[in-house]
C-alpha cells in the first residue's frame, strides 16, 4: 500500500506583546483608540485574536497581545501604514513609549508573567544562552514556577532577545525577582545586566473568551451568568446524586463542602472550557451586536437547561427514586 503523502508542516503562530501606560485622566480616550487599533488589526490577513488587559497592580502597565497565524502576517501588520497612522494619532495618550516583544510560539496560559528583553552584543550569543540556561535552572527550584521561554531576535522586527517566564501567583513571582539567587546570577554576568522587565497582568487565562478584537470587558454579564448556569446545573445535580449514593451517611455541612470543592474543580478544568467552546459564537462580543446571534445563543442555553431538567427529573423520580 503506498504511503500517504506527508502533510506540510503547520507554520508557527506569532504573537506580539505590547505594554503601555496611558496618561492619568486619559484612560477613556485610550480605550477608544485601542479599540480602533484592534479593529484595524482584525482586518489584516492571518489575524487570530487580540487580548487587552488592564494593569493588575500599580507596578503593571496595560498589556495588549495580538496573535497571527505566522510571522509573515504579523510583520505585515506591524509595518503597515495603517498601524503607523494609528500610532501617530495616539502618541499623546501615553506617559512613555510603549514596549513591544514578538514571540514566534503561542504562550501558555499563565497567572503571573514577566517579559524580559536583553540586548546582546554580536558574538556573545552562545555565552548569553548558557547564562540564561543557568538562570532557568535556578528558577525551576522556586515554588510556583510554571515555565519559561527564550525567544531569539527576529530580523526586521526586533533586535533584542526576549525571555518570558511565569509563576503561579504574583507572590511567587516577586519572591523570585527579589531573591538573592537571582541577584547572584545577575552579578555573574555584568555584560548582560542591561535589560528591561515588563509585567503582564494575567493576559492568558479566563473562563470566558475575549472579544474578537480584544475589547475590554468580554461577554455581557447576562451571557456569562447564563453560561455558568449551563455548566453549573448538571455538574451540581450529578455530584449531589453521586455523593448521596456513595456517602449516604454524610452530614449536610461536609457533603456540601466536598460537593463545592468538586464543582469548582470540574467547572474550572473540565466543564467551562467545553461550555465556552460550544457557546463561543455567542459569548464573543462584537463591535456590531447581532440580535440574531444573541437569540440563537439564548435559545441554545435555555433548550439545554430544559433538556437537562427533564432528563434529571426522569432519572431521579421516574426510573429511580433519588433525592
Amino acid at each position: 500500500m503506498p504511503a500517504s503523502p506527508a502533510l506540510p508542516p503547520r507554520p508557527a503562530s506569532a504573537t506580539v506583546v505590547i505594554t503601555q501606560q496611558p496618561r492619568t485622566g486619559r484612560e477613556d480616550e485610550f480605550r477608544r483608540w485601542q479599540a480602533q487599533v484592534n479593529d484595524a488589526a482584525a482586518a489584516f490577513p492571518g489575524f487570530l485574536g487580540a487580548d487587552v488587559t488592564p494593569p493588575g497592580d500599580d507596578r503593571s502597565d496595560w498589556s495588549v497581545v495580538y496573535r497571527f497565524d505566522g510571522i509573515v502576517h504579523l510583520k505585515r501588520w506591524l509595518a503597515s501604514d495603517t498601524r503607523e497612522e494609528l500610532l501617530a494619532r495616539g502618541a499623546g495618550l501615553f506617559e512613555r513609549p510603549s514596549t513591544q516583544h514578538v514571540l514566534v510560539d503561542e504562550p501558555d496560559e499563565e497567572v503571573a508573567t514577566v517579559v524580559v528583553s536583553h540586548p546582546v552584543a554580536a558574538g556573545r550569543e552562545t555565552e548569553f544562552v548558557a547564562w540564561q540556561d543557568r538562570m532557568t535552572e535556578v528558577e525551576r527550584t522556586f515554588r510556583g514556577f510554571r515555565g519559561s521561554g527564550l525567544h531569539r531576535p527576529i530580523p526586521g522586527v526586533q533586535s533584542d532577545w526576549t525571555i518570558i517566564y511565569s509563576f503561579s501567583s504574583a507572590e511567587h513571582l516577586d519572591r523570585w525577582l527579589e531573591s538573592p539567587q537571582r541577584k547572584a546570577l545577575l552579578e555573574q554576568a555584568p555584560d548582560f545586566r542591561d535589560f528591561e522587565v515588563h509585567r503582564i497582568a494575567n493576559p492568558y487565562g479566563s473562563w470566558f473568551p475575549p472579544s474578537r478584537t480584544g475589547e475590554e470587558g468580554g461577554p455581557a454579564s447576562w451571557k456569562t451568568a447564563l453560561s455558568v448556569l449551563v455548566g453549573l446545573y448538571p455538574t451540581v445535580v450529578i455530584l449531589t446524586v453521586l455523593i448521596a449514593e456513595i456517602w449516604p451517611g454524610a452530614q449536610l455541612w461536609i457533603s456540601l463542602l466536598v460537593g463545592n470543592i468538586l464543582s469548582v474543580a470540574l467547572l474550572t478544568w473540565v466543564v467551562m472550557p467545553v461550555v465556552t467552546r460550544a457557546l463561543g459564537f455567542w459569548m464573543r462580543s462584537s463591535p456590531r451586536p447581532d440580535p440574531r446571534t444573541d437569540v440563537i445563543g439564548l435559545a441554545c442555553s435555555v433548550a439545554f437547561l430544559t433538556f437537562a431538567a427533564i432528563l434529571f427529573y426522569l432519572v431521579t423520580r421516574v426510573f429511580w427514586t433519588l433525592p
